[in-house]
């Protein structure tokens, strides 16, 4: 048998691998890309940014792009970060595996004792998965075995993964097709309270909310509504799960969303949190739920009634220790602060300057979705983005809104560059037909 040379080399290289990708992954995909005219096939990454193998239509050469969308978060400290690498080598060094999930397991007690130190008072315990569905399938499981209800109530606008459980508190969208509307889940209007007092009764297990929806369009909740979830989910004995999968680890400035993220005079602390996509660090996938005491006996009764074969790899768990080092720390953390300013009042900014095509900005940090009067125009500037060279795109749910979110290493300098880019690529859309 030959070895396949890597497909990032040769001239041909693009061509062979769509080729290749197309027949044997998906071809819907590569059609969508090569109908675009736009050079999706990625060649070396490192920091901010992507070079492509190739470039579009209008530049044929390879292009470097800013990556400003991160895989939802998976890249928060950008591509290769070096610290990470060297853990990730030395982990491999020191032996390290995927490790035995039935043994007792010294990475993931270390891990896990480190989360407990940063996440919010009285989550302490972990469970171990491979990505956020599997992670949210468990706190789903563990809502219903506390309270002996079934009924999940979850945000219309929702994406929480496409896992059996975690499927059903997705929106419509992602389920439809699959005929995968399972009995026992009802969806509610993110931000209004009313809306979930209307649905939570002494039949309902858990409250499940993304505390920024992200493919439901960057949205911020009101003043006060989180303490009010957590005040009746208290009355009706309901389990409250954070979904801080895209908007925890940092992105708002504060470590997590629900906890000062939102506004700092809500730190609510939520029964479960489940994270995901930057715990990799880009390199190793994990995913975590993390939960209150309480909701450990069912572990207490059978040890292996939930298990994740690949979850929790000791050399993953070794890896997102320095992740956690680095991203915790106050001048990390206050950058983040600081570099998202520059990039809300940038946005703002293009907004004024566009009031007749775009009709609101909003985020936290470095999270941000900027609204556009229509579908059309939402879809159109992601593609002039590209153009321009920053990798960032639309929300699934709310097609009208891009979504921004470069890595947390982003400097002042490096978020000028983006603001140039955004700013041409907005002055490249059609005005609106009056």
């Amino acid at each position: 048998m030959v070895e396949e040379k890597h497909p990032i080399i040769g001239a041909d290289a693009q061509k062979t691998l769509y080729k290749t990708y197309s027949t044997f992954v998906s071809k819907s995909k590569a059609d969508f890309f090569k109908n675009l005219g736009l050079g999706v096939i990625q060649g070396k990454r490192e920091h901010i940014y992507i070079t492509m193998l190739e470039g579009n239509r209008k530049s044929k050469p390879p292009i470097k792009l800013i990556d400003c969308r991160t895989s939802g978060g998976v890249f928060n400290l950008g591509h290769r970060h070096p610290a990470i690498i060297k853990a990730l080598k030395d982990g491999i060094d020191a032996g390290l595996d995927i490790g035995d999930h039935h043994l007792i397991s010294e990475q993931r007690a270390l891990l896990a004792k480190k989360l407990a130190n940063l996440l919010p008072d009285g989550i302490s315990k972990t469970q171990f998965s491979v990505g956020g569905g599997e992670a949210i399938d468990l706190a789903i499981k563990l809502a219903r075995y506390s309270t002996k209800r079934k009924k999940i109530v979850s945000a219309k606008c929702a994406y929480h993964g496409v896992t059996g459980l975690a499927l059903g508190a997705t929106s419509a969208r992602f389920k439809d097709a699959f005929s995968w509307h399972p009995q026992d889940y009802t969806h509610i209007e993110f931000g209004n309270i009313e809306s979930l007092r209307k649905e939570i009764d002494e039949n309902t297990a858990c409250v499940i909310l993304e505390i920024i929806p992200a493919t439901g369009g960057i949205l911020i909740a009101p003043p006060d509504y989180f303490s009010q979830v957590r005040e009746l989910c208290n009355e009706k004995g309901v389990i409250l799960i954070a979904d801080e999968v895209q908007s925890g680890l940092g992105r708002t400035g504060e470590m997590w969303g629900i906890y000062g993220g939102i506004y700092k005079n809500e730190k609510i602390v939520p029964d479960i949190m489940v994270l995901a996509k930057g715990m990799s660090a880009g390199m190793y996938p994990l995913a975590t739920t993390c939960y209150k005491p309480f909701l450990d006996k069912v572990f207490e009764e059978d040890p292996f009634i939930h298990i994740s074969t690949t979850g929790g790899s000791e050399l993953g768990c070794y890896v997102t220790r320095k992740m956690l080092d680095i991203i915790s720390q106050p001048l990390f953390l206050n950058n983040i602060k600081a570099i998202g300013k520059q990039l809300g009042k940038g946005l703002n900014e293009l907004k004024d300057e566009n009031s007749n095509l775009v009709v609101d900005v909003r985020g936290r940090g470095l999270m941000w979705g900027v609204e556009f009067v229509n579908d059309r125009y939402g879809i159109g500037y992601t593609l002039q983005m590209i153009q321009n060279g920053i990798w960032a795109d639309y929300c699934g749910n709310r097609e009208n809104t891009i979504k921004l979110m470069p890595p947390l290493i982003v400097n002042e300098i490096e978020m000028r560059e983006i603001m140039v880019r955004l700013k041409k690529a907005m002055n490249k859309l059609p005005q609106p037909k009056e």
